[in-house]
């Protein structure tokens, strides 16, 4: 990984904030990391425990994944996601609100999740599972808990071990690890780790935005793989240096990774 280390680290010099990031051959066990247990505002990464929750609930019997909910006009909230836009007193079944919190990151699915499955259940969930950074304290869109110092918490070992739990299937039974995968692999939202990589290439996974604040983790699945990746940053100058800087990253490491497989 010496030379995976010299191209990040030169196209990491450009770039002012600081980062987190794990790159993992989930084949062979090699790694890469830069500040793996620096902890960062979560923004929307937090949604992967959210939907491990549901999976976990759902396999325990205490939720059933078809069951419908009714979006309220309470309910809904603005930033990400379309629920907002539809009318108020749509049903939705509990597999379509987690799709919809993960592919469009919506922020009212998130919030009626949260609800469902409740913060604490997801916080212990995490803790059993060995996540030590990662906390969830606030619904999604509320600034005044975060201005407040509640806001949601995590680091880049915290999304590789989850990611991991859920790629080997090792607390859940398979279905529920492949329906979730499944769910990642369907990400609408692109503009960071795959921005730069072929359509046919498959990547399982989610992004997060705060202001000075951009995320992404997920599972590459490349010949030499899969390749278990989450890379975090914050304190940027300006979001787009941070979507610069993570497909710039998520291009180094296809090409590394990718091509070499093919070459």
């Amino acid at each position: 990984m010496k030379e995976l280390q010299k191209k990040i680290e030169a196209t990491l010099a450009a770039y002012r904030g600081r980062w987190g990031m794990v790159i993992l051959n989930h084949s062979s066990g090699q790694h890469f990391t830069i500040n793996p247990d620096m902890v960062f505002p979560a923004a929307s990464m937090i949604k992967i425990p959210i939907m491990y929750e549901a999976m976990r609930q759902a396999a325990a019997g205490r939720i059933d994944l078809e069951q419908l909910l009714i979006v309220k006009d309470e309910l809904r909230v603005d930033g990400a996601g379309i629920l907002k836009e539809l009318r108020p007193g749509i049903s939705m079944t509990i597999r379509e609100l987690v799709t919809l919190m993960i592919i469009l990151s919506d922020n009212t699915a998130t919030n009626m999740l949260i609800d469902l499955l409740s913060m604490s259940a997801i916080n212990q969930t995490m803790e059993r599972l060995g996540l030590k950074s990662t906390v969830l304290r606030r619904q999604m869109m509320d600034f005044a808990a975060a201005a407040a110092g509640q806001e949601n918490k995590t680091s880049s070992a915290d999304i590789i071990r989850l990611l991991t739990i859920i790629y080997d299937h090792s607390h859940l039974p398979a279905d529920y690890g492949k329906l979730m995968i499944d769910i990642l692999s369907r990400q609408q939202v692109r503009d960071k780790l795959p921005f730069f990589l072929p359509e046919e290439i498959v990547i399982a996974h989610k992004t997060g935005t705060l202001p000075g604040v951009e995320h992404d983790g997920g599972i590459l699945f490349l010949p030499g793989g899969p390749y278990i990746i989450c890379i975090m940053t914050a304190d940027l100058p300006a979001n787009v240096e941070g979507l610069q800087l993570v497909a710039a990253l998520g291009k180094v490491i296809y090409e590394h990774f990718g091509l070499a497989q093919i070459n």
